[in-house]
């Protein structure tokens, strides 16, 4: 017995000795691929500039991008795909609120979505301080907009759905004001502090 307990241990010892070697391998293994994926971290920001559309300059990677510039780009990131996803809910809503409760109800909760992750996107973006006001009354009215939404999506019948169209109209008008609002904002020139 003594004689089969001694096998055992060695079993043990020599699978303990095992995972040890297979852990160290994958540890070496990660720092490697760690090692790897940060020395082409320079190439992978010239990429993202050449790709944000910024001009040649004296920067280090020979391209140049103001902070105005990527945060126009940034912005129209968020608001472009938002903005055809928002035109396709309400296009579906549309064709649906004369007749069918159901396919009404999914596009404005589709609507009411889309007008989250916007708000969502645009409230990760590190505004200045002469544009982070705009933005966060932007975020508040498309929060307004998108809880109306929700609430409208809710409605029991096609005349109770339709009975939103007003305040979800004013509600849009704010949001679209604000929206001609960053933009002016965006586009003005950065203001010397």
């Amino acid at each position: 017995m003594s004689e089969t307990r001694a096998r055992g241990d060695q079993d043990r010892a020599a699978a303990g000795a095992f995972m040890l070697m297979v852990s160290s391998a994958l540890a070496a293994i990660l720092v490697i691929a760690g090692l790897v994926y940060a020395t082409g971290t320079g190439q992978r920001h010239e990429a993202a500039l050449a790709a944000a559309g910024c001009e040649p300059g004296l920067s280090p990677s020979g391209l140049q991008c103001t902070t105005q510039q990527m945060l126009i780009r940034q912005y129209l990131a968020i608001l472009t795909p938002a903005s055809q996803q928002v035109d396709a809910d309400t296009a579906a809503f549309t064709a649906s609120e004369g007749g069918d409760l159901a396919a009404a109800e999914a596009a404005l909760t589709a609507e009411a979505a889309s007008e989250r992750a916007f708000d969502t996107g645009l409230a990760g973006i590190e505004f200045p301080p002469a544009i982070a006001p705009i933005a966060r009354t932007l975020v508040r009215a498309g929060q307004a907009l998108a809880r109306l939404t929700a609430e409208q999506a809710r409605s029991s019948s096609l005349t109770r759905l339709r009975s939103f169209s007003h305040r979800v109209q004013l509600a849009d008008a704010a949001v679209q004001a604000e929206l001609r609002l960053m933009l002016e904002a965006l586009r003005s020139p950065p203001q010397e502090s």
